[in-house]
């Protein structure tokens, strides 16, 4: 029989006099199964009035929990115009709220039911009426609104706002959670408002749809991330305005002669989105590309903030230059899976939810939003106004400069007309874009090169270094290439990507990737004063994240930096001295002092004047001389109260054995970092080949303090951008487990005691071997510490290691070159996903590392803490992070050296490497690179929490890396698979 439409009467409210009638006509068996099956979706209450809770309201209810913040809701909007009715359509709202089921409702989560869904009592819902001062002001409230997370425990996951301009237009928004999707899915909202508003029967109940709801994953294209400073011309009232991060949404029009000729819109559809790739493949510098376009030729999409859609998509990943696009997504019979290292693109048919309304006297108009999340970062929406037009609405992730939509949304529409277009640079983030410009200057490669081997030979100690010299094989890194580009930049406006460096690492080479820009002088108005005495600053971001780790161990030894040295030479111990006191003179932040005050911690400048009165160093002949080990061994045992004494202690010592000379030096982490440590020396030797002629040491210049860097950070706050990379980069990820106990998992542990008693091994990487490492990194375009990683988290996956493994590796933390001869605790603690895939071959594992660590460094200045915070909430375990397995290369450490004397004579020293018996790191591995009299060595120092490896594990894993980088060296092409390289030793 045909099928009939039946009218469902609306159910009376408290103080309705609605008299509850009959259907307008009998159902048919279809209708009649539909309807039963909607009812079953929806699930009947029971006596408490609790509802089941469905599969997908669980998902979206523990990602809300998890994610803490605005992820999964989603905003509507509409102009109405016309004799709008607010109380009757208030009152439609309401009742639509009220006789939806699953709607009005409540999820609590209780130890012994688990989630469960409450229907909540019949106040009707508070529907926001307020006016506005015109339709942008609106906009910018429901985004607001949209932003602030739902209540799931206390509110309906439903936000309805009027909003009342003066030109007597209302604007109907509505804000949806994810939760609701199978209750109450958006497309619907429209009919069934429309029919209360109207006073017409309901529409016949909708069976629930499945629900997708896709990840949102981690930004593509770096490029489009680069948002220069314009100057605002809007309004005070809409700068004001605080509005959360949003993407953009543009328009335009093109003829429909500017594409082929097709005959069904999926044609169409697919030949834009095949030259949208093409073009976006090409602006991101040949990045390939996931193209997504609908699988059913009537799947349209509006919205994409909305991020829910139960239509299923095709994927296509799309090269720069390759041909047939169109239709090989038209041939595609199986769509590929979505790919998160792939800029996802959807191309779609844009729906139009005005369409659906049918309000009496009144028309209703969609309104664009821009979108607050969107597992898009770009998406094209197609419309056909008329038989000759096409209009393109272009959609931007909100992590992709505000800028990127209309540039790409003009240079596609002079792309498909076939004209010249301009390609999309990346702009360095060090020198603020609204300061600088490039200079055309022809003779840029002359006069750059001697600057970049300038710099390449302080960086390097160097000073013989050529200009077609290799970077990497003199020594360099990252942590030096990222002093060389921020000297370069700050000193000589000269931009470097860091990329470039890797791929071309000769002063020359690099020249012609260079960008000399004028860069105007900051404000002299802006600068902060530097530290006077008995100054205070407050912790900077990365000496907070370590400070939390340091009260919940109880403020133990765990921050302990012990560094010893033996001097093969006599040394002049009141020289030595006295070149302490210059370096603390010099560096407030060796001679400060931590207090709490009003619940905060504070760093306060103790005089240089008062340093006598502080107990932090001692002669040879105040400590009776003994053996060497144990000597070292107990000066760096001592607990700092920081509150009250000095975050050093120099101990002098002598070896009972030889009579030789010891140096104990003891640092409190909190002031001080490897950059740190390398600057305190060189200073340390200038200030001692003065004292020991009893001259005050001549310094080149005064850097900024540490404490200055403090306040400017803390003033300018948490850059959320930066913040936002990490959480997305990582979210979702599996939390770190003991490679040998693994147990799935993407939930932090539970705050627990962390037994950090640790073990230790050594071992030194065959000379051959590290040479066969040497060649894999330059056949690679990559460091050796690109390879080393890459090698250490092979041989952990090889021994049972997760294929999506987190490792993390500490960086500068200097991004402002002002601060790099600043001796302070700058170092920020990182975590970067490691995906082992099916086929992945050596130079593409090494190619992965490298990419991931140098894409990251614009965003280090997030140190860890923050980030666990952002995924886990505020109350993240301190003692034991997301991440097993820590990673970090020590290059160039100036612990083995010489003072060099005014009379030209030396006295030498080596480090006295200390044993380790404790370890905060479920795993650490230390690169050592040393180069001592000119015969270079690789070392790697292996540390293990006993508490999640034996010592028979623990030496397994130092077989298995060693078994890899042995099989790395013979295939330094790197093109041989992962899988297929021989077994090594197996548990």
């Amino acid at each position: 029989m045909s099928p009939v439409l039946c009218a469902i009467p609306a159910r009376p409210g408290k103080g309705d006099n609605a008299v509850i009638g009959d259907f307008d006509s009998i159902l048919s068996d279809e209708e009649a199964q539909r309807l039963e099956s909607a009812f079953q979706a929806l699930g009947a209450p029971s006596a408490n009035g609790e509802r089941p809770v469905s599969e997908a309201e669980e998902r979206a209810w523990f990602a809300h929990l998890q994610q803490g913040d605005a992820r999964g809701q989603r905003a509507l909007a509409w102009r109405l115009t016309g004799e709008v009715d607010i109380a009757q359509l208030t009152a439609a709202l309401q009742a639509l709220v009220r006789e939806t089921p699953g709607v009005n409702v409540r999820y609590v989560f209780d130890d012994e039911n688990g989630l469960v869904k409450r229907a909540a009592d019949s106040a009707p819902l508070p529907v926001s009426l307020r006016q506005v001062a015109d339709e942008q002001h609106a906009i910018c409230r429901l985004l607001q609104v949209q932003a602030a997370p739902f209540e799931l425990e206390s509110e309906a996951p439903l936000r309805c706002l009027l909003l009342l301009t003066p030109a007597d237009d209302v604007i109907l928004g509505v804000v949806l959670h994810d939760i609701l999707a199978e209750a109450l899915p958006w497309r619907h909202l429209p009919a069934m408002l429309s029919a209360r508003y109207n006073g017409d029967a309901m529409p016949l109940p909708f069976a629930a749809a499945p629900v997708e709801l896709p990840e949102i994953p981690a930004p593509q294209l770096p490029w489009a991330r680069q948002a220069v400073s314009l100057q605002d011309y809007r309004s005070p009232a809409q700068r004001t305005e605080a509005l959360p991060p949003v993407g953009a949404r543009v328009v335009t029009r093109i003829d429909r002669s500017l594409l082929p000729a097709n005959d069904t819109p999926r044609a169409l559809l697919a030949a834009v989105a095949a030259r949208f790739a093409e073009f976006v493949a090409a602006q991101a510098g040949g990045q390939a590309v996931q193209l997504c376009v609908p699988a059913a030729e009537t799947a349209e999409f509006v919205g994409l903030d909305l991020g829910l859609t139960a239509a299923p998509l095709m994927r296509l990943t799309v090269q720069h230059g390759e041909g047939d696009v169109g239709q090989r997504l038209l041939a595609q019979a199986v769509a590929e899976q979505p790919d998160p290292q792939r800029a996802q693109l959807l191309v779609a048919w844009r729906d139009d939810l005005a369409a659906e309304w049918r309000l009496e006297g009144v028309h209703a108009e969609c309104l664009l939003l821009p979108p607050l999340h969107t597992p898009f970062e770009l998406a094209l929406l197609l419309g056909l106004p008329e038989a000759e037009a096409l209009t393109l609405e272009l959609v931007t992730d909100p992590r992709l400069s505000p800028h990127a939509a209309p540039f790409l949304l003009e240079q596609f529409s002079a792309f498909l007309a076939g004209q010249r277009i301009a390609v999309a640079l990346p702009v360095a983030e060090a020198v603020s874009p609204a300061m600088a410009a490039p200079v055309a200057n022809g003779d840029a490669d002359e006069s750059v090169a001697p600057l970049i081997l300038q710099e390449f030979r302080e960086a390097l100690v160097a000073p013989e270094m050529t200009l077609d010299e290799d970077f990497f094989d003199r020594g360099g890194h990252s942590l030096v290439a990222t002093r060389v580009i921020g000297r370069l930049l700050s000193l000589h406006q000269i931009e470097i990507n860091i990329n470039d460096l890797f791929s071309h690492p000769t002063a020359r080479g690099l020249a012609g990737y260079a960008k000399r820009l004028n860069v105007a002088q900051p404000n002299a108005a802006l600068a902060i004063a530097d530290d006077h005495e008995g100054a205070q600053a407050p912790l900077s971001l990365a000496q907070e994240s370590l400070w939390k780790v340091y009260e919940a161990f109880g403020h133990d030894e765990i921050f302990n930096l012990p560094f010893s040295l033996r001097f093969f030479d006599a040394v002049d111990e009141t020289a030595l001295h006295q070149a302490f006191i210059d370096v603390m003179t010099r560096h407030t932040v060796l001679r400060s002092r931590f207090v709490e005050q009003q619940g905060e911690v504070v760093q306060v400048v103790v005089p240089a004047a008062e340093l006598p009165d502080y107990q932090w160093f001692r002669f040879s002949h105040e400590t009776p001389a003994g053996n060497a080990a144990a000597l070292l061994a107990d000066a760096g045992q001592h607990r700092f109260d920081l509150a009250a004494e000095l975050p050093l202690r120099a101990t002098l010592l002598r070896d009972a054995d030889n009579g030789q000379q010891l140096l104990s030096l003891l640092f409190h982490h909190v002031v001080l970092d490897e950059w740190s440590l390398n600057l305190m020396m060189d200073e340390l030797g200038v200030a001692y080949r003065h004292r020991v002629v009893g001259q005050a040491p001549q310094w080149s210049g005064q850097p900024p303090q540490f404490h200055t860097f403090a306040r400017q950070q803390r003033a300018s706050g948490v850059q959320q951008q930066h913040l936002d990379y990490w959480l997305d980069a990582l979210r979702g990820a599996p939390v770190g487990q003991p490679i040998f106990r693994q147990e799935a998992s993407t939930h932090p542990a539970v705050p627990a005691p962390a037994d950090v008693n640790g073990g230790w091994l050594e071992f030194e990487v065959d000379p051959a071997v590290a040479e066969g490492l040497y060649q894999l990194a330059r056949r690679n375009n990559a460091s050796l510490f690109n390879v080393v990683y890459a090698g250490i988290t092979s041989a952990l996956r090889l021994l049972g290691g997760p294929a999506d493994l987190l490792v993390g590796t500490s960086t500068s933390g200097r991004n402002d070159a002002e601060f790099f001869d600043t001796v302070g605790y700058f170092t920020t603690v990182v975590v970067h996903r490691v995906r082992f895939d099916e086929g992945l071959t050596v130079a593409g594992l090494v190619s992965q590392v490298k990419n991931t660590i140098n894409g990251s460094l614009p965003y280090t200045d997030i140190p860890i803490d923050l980030v666990e915070e952002g995924l886990f909430g505020v109350d993240a375990d301190r003692k034991n992070h997301m991440f097993e397995v820590f990673i970090q290369i020590h290059s160039r450490i100036k612990l083995n050296g010489e003072f060099r004397l005014q009379d030209g004579s030396t006295i030498a020293y080596r480090q006295v490497e200390p044993e380790k018996a404790e370890s905060l790191l479920g795993l650490q591995f230390e690169v050592m690179e040393d180069d001592l009299a000119g015969k270079k060595s690789l070392r790697v120092m292996m540390t293990y929490r006993q508490d999640h490896y034996s010592r028979e594990q623990a030496n397994l894993i130092a077989d298995g890396v060693q078994h890899v980088f042995t099989q790395f060296a013979q295939h330094i092409a790197g093109d041989i698979a992962l899988a297929a390289l021989p077994p090594g030793p197996q548990a």
